[in-house]
């Protein structure tokens, strides 16, 4: 290495004292080690420390600790010692958020469990510096990623390294290769708490004792945009995902997870569900109306879905109920919402999620939502869900002894095939809005619950053939109550409701008809909807004008 250098060449000092992991440079000795020897990484005190590909490295070397930390004990002889670490990262569930003080999107800090790159984590533990490119359009600076490159949909390699183009976030232009000598050169690293004015960078980052700093793949001289885009569309149709995981690593410099690149959904698509209506309005295709609840340690989640003809469905309200779940005040405020009725119509079926992980720090107690679904059995069932089951949708009787009681008592827990249900609610957000089926959002939906709708992704297991729902992003409390939903209408058969049925108004025998013939929930198929004689239809009206 010092041999292929002239100058530093000439500074390195030959013969006996020169060793293959010691070099005498200008008089300063120079330690080479690698780390899965404990012993050549505390051989030396140094005042200097360069650790490369971090990520590599054993997270304990032969039971003495992490390499990092070994390595920082050599400089504690030393006042001003510096330890430089670089790295390509590998996993690790990352986002983004938009800093609103510099209009720019930066990596949001990751939960480090979710984290498994080590050189990410320490990154972020920083300040979190970004390296930023300015606009060659609007000359707005913006912070390049993967996510912004664009080629022609279904090419080929080959084609798509030849059409490869970056897009402003700020404002969709265009940018080539050729453009990046000069954004490289008005590149600018920025951090949290600062902007960019007239080309300069102001403000403070936060007080920290480790800068940090992150540039994309996309920067680099060396490799144009239009190669590394090959070699991920080509990792792509391998569909192998050791070589998805290097292109984007190696490429681009962001953190993999097993959903990278696979056939996901994008929050846009659930903006482009919309329909001319409002949050909490009723559209006429509405016959009948479900509720699902996510429950979490200081919130409930909810929906509120109508379901049509042949499962068309609306969403009809979504929010979050803040207050302690061991507490009753937030269980108070989901009874008064579930008992108010829609437009006119009663809410007919609600289901709450009780299968919380004990590992999980933020999870509710299942306790009180049986303690809930007690209460008010004859409208809600607590539910659980299997990775896989067959049949999807099983319901069995369960004895719950209450904390601190010896009294037990009976409910019955609603078992879910958690791949079913959230499959069947991508295929029906993937159903053409003019077919039976499709999956609807208000006209003023919100980017988080649309992004949540999109926050997994389903991948199957090369090895054992098995699907599991990957996270892209932490939040998925809206996902989890819109497969609910699905749940929920496949218990009430709306798959089976023909076409051309619709809500006649405020006449109640109209609702008589698909509600007199509704099938009990301990009932673990659901059956199709019989349609009922003039005779029973009146009867059903009789009966609730006498109640």
């Amino acid at each position: 290495m010092a041999a292929g250098s002239a100058t530093l060449a000439a500074k390195v000092v030959r013969g006996r004292r020169m060793k293959k992991t010691l070099k005498i440079v200008a008089g300063v000795p120079v330690r080479l080690a690698h780390a899965g020897s404990s012993a050549a990484l505390k051989s030396s005190p140094a005042a200097l420390a360069l650790v490369d590909e971090y990520d590599e490295m054993l997270a304990n070397v032969k039971g003495q600790g992490d390499p990092l930390g070994l390595v920082e004990a050599r400089g504690e002889t030393y006042a001003d010692f510096v330890t430089a670490i670089t790295s390509t990262p590998s996993r690790g569930l990352i986002e983004t958020e938009l800093d609103a003080q510099s209009s720019l999107t930066f990596w949001k800090v990751g939960d480090p469990e979710a984290v498994e790159s080590a050189i990410w984590r320490l990154w972020q533990s920083g300040t979190r510096h970004h390296f930023c490119w300015p606009c060659l359009h609007c000359d707005r600076y913006f912070v390049p990623r993967f996510e912004q490159m664009r080629w022609p949909e279904n090419a080929t390699p080959a084609e798509a390294a030849r059409s490869t183009y970056l897009a402003c976030p700020h404002c969709g232009g265009l940018h080539e290769d050729d453009d990046k000598a000069e954004m490289n050169a008005r590149g600018l690293y920025v951090g949290p708490g600062q902007w960019v004015e007239d080309g300069r960078v102001l403000g403070q980052p936060a007080e920290n004792a480790v800068i940090s700093f992150w540039a994309s793949g996309l920067a680099s001289p060396f490799v144009t945009w239009g190669t590394r885009v090959e070699r991920y569309v080509r990792a792509l149709a391998s569909g192998d995902p050791d070589q998805l995981q290097t292109a984007l690593n190696a490429g681009f410099g962001e953190c993999y997870t097993p959903a990278s690149g696979r056939d996901a959904l994008d929050y846009r698509e659930i903006f482009q569900r919309r329909q001319p209506y409002r949050m909490k309005e009723l559209p006429d295709g509405v016959l009948r109306l479900g509720m699902a609840v996510d429950v979490q340690k200081l919130s409930l989640f909810y929906t509120i879905r109508g379901f049509g003809s042949r499962g068309t469905s609306w969403l009809i309200d979504r929010g979050q109920l803040f207050g302690p779940t061991d507490d009753d005040e937030v269980w108070n405020a989901l009874a008064d919402l579930m008992l108010m009725p829609v437009g006119g119509m009663q809410i007919e079926r609600v289901f709450i999620d009780s299968g919380f992980r004990p590992n999980k720090s933020d999870a509710g107690d299942e306790h009180k939502v049986y303690e809930f679904t007690r209460r008010y059995a004859w409208l809600v069932s607590p539910t659980k869900g299997r990775a896989t089951m067959s049949p999807p949708y099983r319901v069995s009787k369960i004895e719950v002894t209450p904390k601190g009681k010896r009294a037990s008592y009976s409910i019955n827990l609603v078992w879910l095939s958690t791949d079913f249900f959230k499959s069947l609610l991508v295929s029906r957000i993937r159903t053409p809005m003019d077919q039976p089926g499709s999956f609807i959002v208000p006209d003023d939906i919100d980017e988080d619950y649309c992004k949540q709708l999109v926050s997994e992704v389903r991948v199957v297991d090369s090895a054992t053939g098995k699907p599991q729902w990957v996270q892209r992003s932490r939040q998925n409390h809206f996902l989890d109550c819109e497969a609910l939903a699905m749940a929920i209408g496949y218990s009430l058969n709306v798959q089976r409701i023909p076409e051309g049925v619709a809500r006649r108004g405020d006449d109640p025998a109209a609702a008589a008809i698909d509600r007199d013939n509704d099938e009990p929930i301990v009932n673990s198929t659901p059956r199709a909807i019989a349609s009922p004689s003039l005779r029973t239809r009146f009867a059903g009206l009789s009966s609730r004008l006498n109640r």
